[in-house]
Order: structure tokens, then sequence, then C-alpha cells
């Protein structure tokens, strides 16, 4: 057996080897710093008899993909069956509690973090505490939108607008190339196929890489089609309620037309696309309502796989876990790009950025994202800092020491924007010179 940690202390504190006070969910230093304050999982214990429990755990964020709700109670915001990502050995027991609106009020950053695992009843000891050391993207208050975003003197230069243009361009290429890139998760879609209009947004990536001059006119027809066909289907307001997950895929798949519209060579679609934008941002909106109403419902149960009537042993958490982390990154990462894209497309119009939509946490440690599977999520999260903050508070990061290459790719992206190019590429190169920030 590999030897214990004994670490108790947060993870901040270890690294800049000061004194820690322990205390949760935030400990003094990290509280007068506004840093975020993450503690190593607790040791696990022992698995106790699953025919000695009988309550079942709270993960602290609902489940998503299995709804028994009084559909009434959920209108507008919705959240019916979802199989598509559900692990077959969950189920959820839905209430509805008030929801939290995309004007929520800010809390302190610091004050996000994993819930004390001696809230919680196991069934088995050893996977229900593991689940629970891993769920500091679980709560209520992890969806909490921040407005602490000051207006710049001056806006930046050109050059940034312009590479953080390319970027975006890049990563719809990616999309095209492997299915997947810092905003849609290589598993997001992997289980239930891609939604039609995932499919849709995929073909207008494709036809847009090959635009010239010459085939302009049925780029546009056909962009425009499949925009038009994107709206037809969505049902109408209050007629329908549709699940925290399609109103991902289809606010992702209207960000990706908008995308290729706004910063395209056509006029046209250019005019078109900006009369679309407050369309996206009310599809965001509903879309982070979704998400926060799911995260104050009661959350999944364990239960018996059972064949043939009989029961086939404890059931891991893990792999449905990741999946609510897959889900819920996917949700704040889209929603960060609908506000940050269409500001970057305004202040290129010359239009000064005084106020943004509001700031969201996002996981910035690269290798949660990047994890290929549930095992390795889960070995990643059990000895690191997902270093879990509001993106506007992205200079705790250097004040840590945390190098370029160890934050996700998605924030280094977003921080080209928010501190500039040069200093961006002054810290890449001050932190070992491993990755590129030029697109």
């Amino acid at each position: 057996m590999g030897r214990k940690s004994k670490q108790k202390s947060c993870f901040a504190c270890v690294e800049t080897k000061r004194r820690c006070d322990k205390r949760y969910p935030s400990c003094s230093r990290c509280l007068d710093r506004d840093a975020v304050c993450t503690y190593p999982p607790l040791p696990r214990r022992q698995p106790l008899d699953f025919a000695e429990a009988e309550a079942t755990p709270d993960m602290g964020f609902g489940d998503m993909w299995t709804s028994s709700a009084d559909a009434n109670s959920l209108a507008l915001i919705g959240d019916m069956s979802e199989p598509w990502l559900l692990d077959p050995i969950f189920s959820a027991s839905l209430n509805c509690p008030s929801v939290p609106s995309w004007s929520s009020s800010v809390s302190d950053p610091s004050a996000i973090s994993c819930p004390s695992s001696s809230l919680m009843v196991e069934p088995s000891g050893q996977l229900m505490h593991t689940s629970r050391d891993l769920g500091w993207f679980l709560g209520s208050q992890s969806w909490t939108i921040g407005y602490h975003y000051s207006a710049p003197d001056t806006m930046p230069p050109a050059s940034v607008f312009s590479n953080f243009i390319r970027g975006l361009q890049n990563w719809l290429s990616r999309f095209v190339k492997t299915g997947h890139n810092p905003f849609i998760h290589r598993h997001l879609y992997s289980d239930s196929g891609y939604p039609q209009c995932i499919q849709d947004a995929y073909s207008a990536c494709v036809i847009s890489s090959a635009a010239s001059s010459e085939n302009e006119t049925i780029i546009d027809a056909i962009s425009s089609t499949h925009i038009t066909n994107l709206l037809n289907a969505q049902p109408a307001r209050g007629t329908s309620i549709i699940s925290t997950s399609d109103h991902l895929a289809r606010t992702q798949a209207f960000l990706i037309h908008i995308l290729l519209a706004l910063f395209s060579s056509s006029v046209q679609r250019r005019t078109r696309a900006e009369n679309l934008i407050s369309l996206l941002h009310a599809w965001k909106n509903q879309l982070w309502e979704s998400a926060t109403h799911d995260s104050t419902l009661n959350s999944p149960r364990l239960i018996l796989a059972t064949s043939s009537g009989t029961a086939v042993g404890e059931l891991d958490p893990i792999p449905s876990l990741y999946r609510s982390f897959i889900l819920s990154e996917s949700i704040r990462r889209t929603g960060l790009l609908c506000n940050i894209a269409t500001g970057v497309y305004s202040g290129l119009k010359g239009s000064n950025i005084q106020s943004c939509g509001g700031d969201i946490h996002i996981t910035t440690e690269a290798k949660f994202w990047e994890a290929s599977s549930s095992a390795r999520w889960e070995a990643v999260a059990r000895q690191t800092d997902p270093l879990y903050i509001y993106t506007l508070k992205g200079q705790v990061l250097l004040d840590r020491g945390v190098g370029a290459a160890q934050v996700d790719e998605f924030a280094r992206h977003l921080f080209t924007i928010m501190w500039g190019l040069e200093k961006v590429e002054t810290w890449v190169v001050r932190t070992g010179d491993e990755v590129s920030v030029v697109y």
C-alpha cells in the first residue's frame, strides 16, 4: 500500500508554506487574500455493511437527467427525464424550492468548497465518502453569478481581439476534427449521441471552413437555413418543458452559428447574427436557470442493481459524478463564452464594454477537463487542487505560483482578454514556456 498523506492544511497554505488554521469552508488566510481554499480529501474509511445503511447520500447536486417532479412546478425552467446521461444505478426524488436567478447576489468564491463529509450518511462508507470528497462543483452556491467586473480605462489593442477570435475559430475547427474542444467536452454527447442541433452546428462548421468569395452566397443560404431550423425546432414558450441538457445543446449549437456568422466575411451573415445576439443571451439565461434549479434538488440515491432478483453488490458512484462534472462544467463554459465572445465583437465594433453578463466559477486545473475517463478523473481529483475560481479572480493563480501549463486552455484564452495578451505570454514564459496562447 502507498503511504497515506497526512496533509490537513489547505492546498494554498501548503504551497506557500504558511500556517493554516484549517477552518471550514475557508481558512482565515485564504479569506484575507480572497483566495480559493480547497482541502485535500479525507482518508477513506472501511466500507460498512451495505445492509446496515438505511439513509441515502446527499451529493449536493440535483440529478439533471431524471425527474419525477410535477411538470407544472417546473414550467419555463424544466427538467424532465434525461436518460441519455443518467447512470442506471441512480434515480432522483425531486422537490422544487425557489430558483436562484441569473442575477443572484455575489458570494465569496473562497466560500465554495467541498462540503463536509460529516454531513452525509453512506450506504457504503468508502464509495459515498469518495463522492462527497470530489463534489466541489456540486453545491448550489457554486452557481452564484458574481458581479465584480470593472470596465478598463482603455480598450485592449486590436491584436488582442484578433488573437481571441482566431482562438475561437481554432476551437470550432478542432470540434470538426475531434468532436470536442475547450467548451464541448469529449464525453458530453458520447452516451446519447449528438442531438440534431449539434449535428447541424457541426455541418455549419465544416461548410464555413470552405468559405470563399465565390461560394459566399450558398454558404449564407445554408447558414440561414440551419439557424431557421434551430429556431423552429424550439417549443412554444409555456407549452413544453425541456431538460437542462437540451438547454445546453441548443445554446451550444446557437452559439456556434452566431460565432461563425459574426466573424465571417459576409456582411449579410454578420447583420443577421447581430440581430440574434439578444436571443442567444436569453437562451443562455434559461440554461442557467435550469441548471441552478437542478442544483437545489434532492440529489441521486444509490440503489442496488439486480439481475433476476439477485443483488450484484455495491456500485461505484464515480462514473455518475464524472458525468455531473462534464455537464456542469460545460454549462459554465458555454455561459461564459456567450458573454465574452459577444462582448469582444462589440469591442471590435468600437463599443466600450461597460458591463458584463456576470462572472462564473470554472475548474481551471487542466487535468480535470482533459481526463479521458471517470477513473482517471477520480485519480486526478484525489491528488489535485481543482483551482475552482471566478474567472475574473484569475490573478490568484499567479499569486499562488500556478504555472500556465497547469491551467486549462479555456481559462488561459479568457485571460488574454481580461489581462492582455502580453501579460499572459509573460506568465507562460516565466513558468516553463510549455504552452502557447497565440493562435
